[in-house]
């Protein structure tokens, strides 16, 4: 079953995102939003397990969201998103080509 990784629980109802896999925290934590370096290590234990096809849910920090997506980047080469809009969770991919 896929899974959609929320970065940190803002205590939001996420419900809506249970239909594109199972909801996983990755933190629920206070996060300094400077300390970049922590949200790396965090985010590299919290992803361990993800596979390619896994979402990761827009929201947060911004630095979170950049962090997780160089992770989940470098393993697979490609990203999915759950992002909201107008009222509902939307799926985007980034795929990255390494073939230049």
């Amino acid at each position: 079953m896929r899974r959609v990784f929320v970065l940190n629980d803002g205590g939001h109802d996420y419900s809506a995102a249970e239909k594109f896999g199972k909801i996983t925290f990755c933190s629920s934590n206070l996060i300094n939003r400077w300390d970049i370096a922590q949200m790396y290590r965090e985010m590299k234990e919290a992803l361990y397990e993800a596979n390619f096809d896994d979402y990761i849910m827009i929201s947060s920090l911004t630095s979170l969201c950049c962090v997780a997506t160089a992770i989940m980047a470098d393993r697979f080469g490609v990203v999915n998103f759950l992002v909201w809009k107008d009222s509902q969770y939307i799926e985007r991919s980034l795929v990255l080509d390494n073939t230049e």
